[in-house]
Order: C-alpha cells, then sequence, then structure tokens
C-alpha cells in the first residue's frame, strides 16, 4: 500500500478482482486497511459494465484488474456511454499485460499512474511491483522491484544461478513463502528445496537494480524444431494488430518439427470472426519476429477459458485444438 502511495490521500479503490485469490484478498483488500481507504466492490462477479459504473458514482480513484477486465473495461468505454472521471492508479496482475494494452489503459482510462503486480498464493501475495515514483514506461519494460522481505535469484536448468539479464527460473525466498502443500510432501519438494528456495516456474530475467520481468511459464515453453520460442513475444505482438484485443499463443503438435505455434485471438466488435486469415496474421507478423517464431495456425474465439482469478488456461485451448 505505500508503494501504491495510498499514503498520500484517501484512496477510493474499485476492487474487480476475487476476494477468494492472494491479488484480491491481501494486495486488494487488506492493503486498502492499512491506510484506512475505501473499499468499493461492483458485484459479485465481474462485469466491465457495472464496474465502470461503479467508479463514476462511488467517486472512486484507484482501479485494481487483470489484464482482461482491463480489456472489457476498454472496450465498454469504447461505446461511449460513460465519462470516467481522471484516476490514480490502475493496479494489474494475475497475468502478464502487453505494452500495447498499458499504453491504451494510461490514455483511455485517463489513468495517472499504472502499477504492476506479480505475486502468487504459495507467497501470501506480491513479489515484485512497480515502485511509487515508477513511470509508465518502467511497468512497460518491467513487473516492478522486489519487494521488501524477499530474497530472489535466477537459475538454469542445473539449479546454477544466471548472471543478471539472462533467462532462467525464478526462485524466491521470504517470511510469506509457504510451507508446503498440505498432506503432499512430494509436490513440495517438488517446488521447495532445502534452503526454502520456492520454485515459481516462471522464465524470468533479473536485473541488478532488483526489477524484473517475466518471459513466460517455463511449462508454455514451445519447441520448433529444436527452437525454443517464448509465447509472451508472439502474443505481445499480435496484441498490436488493429484488430485483435487479446491473444494467447500455445505450441500444437507437428509431425515434422514436433510443434508449430497456434495463435488464438479474440477481435473487436466490428471484425466478423471469419474475416480474420491466419495469411494475414502471418503478414503481419513478417519482418518482426523471427520465422520460426510467426504462428501456422489461427483460432479465432469469442472468449478464452480462464480461472476466476483472470489467468489463461492453456491446457483447455489446446484440448479445443485436438477436437
Amino acid at each position: 500500500s505505500y508503494r501504491m502511495g495510498f499514503d498520500r490521500n484517501h484512496q477510493r479503490i474499485c476492487l474487480t478482482v476475487p476476494m477468494f485469490h492472494v491479488f484480491g484478498l491481501t494486495f486488494g483488500a487488506a492493503a486498502s486497511l492499512t491506510y484506512g481507504s475505501t473499499l468499493v466492490v461492483p458485484g459479485v462477479a465481474f462485469n466491465a459494465s457495472e464496474t465502470l459504473q461503479a467508479i463514476v458514482k462511488e467517486k472512486c480513484r484507484t482501479v485494481y484488474g487483470t489484464p482482461t477486465m482491463f480489456v472489457d473495461m476498454l472496450n465498454e468505454l469504447r461505446k461511449g456511454s460513460i465519462s470516467l472521471p481522471l484516476l490514480d492508479v490502475a493496479t494489474i496482475g494475475a497475468s502478464p499485460c502487453s505494452p500495447e494494452l498499458l499504453a491504451n489503459i494510461q490514455n483511455e482510462l485517463a489513468v495517472k499512474r499504472i502499477v504492476i503486480a506479480y505475486g502468487m498464493t504459495e507467497t501470501a501475495g506480491t513479489i515484485f511491483m512497480s515502485d511509487r515514483e515508477d513511470g509508465t514506461d518502467i511497468a512497460m519494460g518491467s513487473v516492478g522491484r522486489l519487494n521488501d522481505h524477499y530474497e530472489a535469484k535466477v537459475v538454469d536448468w542445473n539449479g546454477d544461478t544466471v548472471p543478471f539479464g539472462m533467462a532462467g527460473e525464478l526462485c524466491v525466498r521470504g517470511y510469506g513463502t509457504m510451507l508446503g502443500f498440505w498432506g503432499d510432501e512430494d509436490k513440495t519438494k517438488e517446488v521447495l528445496d532445502r534452503d526454502r528456495w520456492y520454485k515459481t516456474g516462471d522464465q524470468f530475467v533479473l536485473r541488478p537494480d532488483g526489477y524484473g520481468n517475466v518471459v513466460g511459464r517455463l511449462k508454455e515453453v514451445i519447441i520448433r524444431g529444436g527452437e525454443n520460442i517464448y509465447p509472451r513475444e508472439i502474443e505481445d505482438l499480435l496484441n498490436t494488430h488493429p484488430e485483435i484485443i487479446e491473444s494467447y499463443c500455445i505450441g500444437v503438435p507437428d509431425e515434422r518439427l514436433g510443434e508449430e505455434v497456434c495463435a488464438y485471438v479474440r477481435v473487436k466488435d466490428s471484425v466478423n470472426n471469419t474475416e480474420l486469415s491466419v495469411d494475414a496474421v502471418k503478414q503481419f507478423c513478417k519482418g518482426k519476429i523471427a520465422h520460426f517464431k510467426i504462428p501456422k495456425h489461427l483460432r479465432v474465439v469469442d472468449q478464452f477459458p480462464k480461472t476466476a482469478s483472470g489467468k489463461i488456461q492453456k491446457f483447455k485451448l489446446l484440448a479445443m485444438y485436438n477436437k
């Protein structure tokens, strides 16, 4: 809450994320109590229109949400039926946010400051987050700075620490780290070592100044003909396409190369689902990313399978592809 700047003035916070997840409970509800902020809950489940109306009616100055929630709020705002007041802070967490979406949030929602938060239930809240004086340019290039009382390191496949700036698996340690999974010692040993370093499963780059950025999930790396492809790089590019509002990429079976890239996208309401072709997407990507990263397959969907906290369930996308 200090990094959010809640000590500077009284905040009325619109909390759209569920409180049965760590983002909504500790980073949202509990953090709001630190400086006596007012918490506004628009409804029992997220609805973009109801959220925007609550921001206006309750004079909220801060809004929390996942990237998908902000995508839906922007789409609703573009209909022109609601005019929002100037917002102090937009706080984004639960899954990675593309630079394109961050720019749209700041410009179209008229937000003074964007805060990025990175954490998980196993660490009792945030591990990295934007500092109180960070500008949007820093939010676009990182998930913030390491929180107090936490240690972090990035390791290779052998468990050896890699130099700053090199990608590897993020491991963290602190007094908020879980003791283990209840009744599952084997699973606990998979993610917690003897020195209590927790293996996040995230491919991460750490900088000497304590800031870092998520490259992708280790389990989501696409291996095409021996080349490692990180889906987020492709997703960030696709999200700049004028007709695409949200995208996710997965690896799908390929007899020759082992895996190929398949892009799942949501398009704008003004675009017919059949209008965006895979050839058009390939042409858009050409010259902007390495040729082997360009999606071979394209699927246009109305919505994505996600958890209640807004995290994409890519295994369900693969199941949809295999049907």
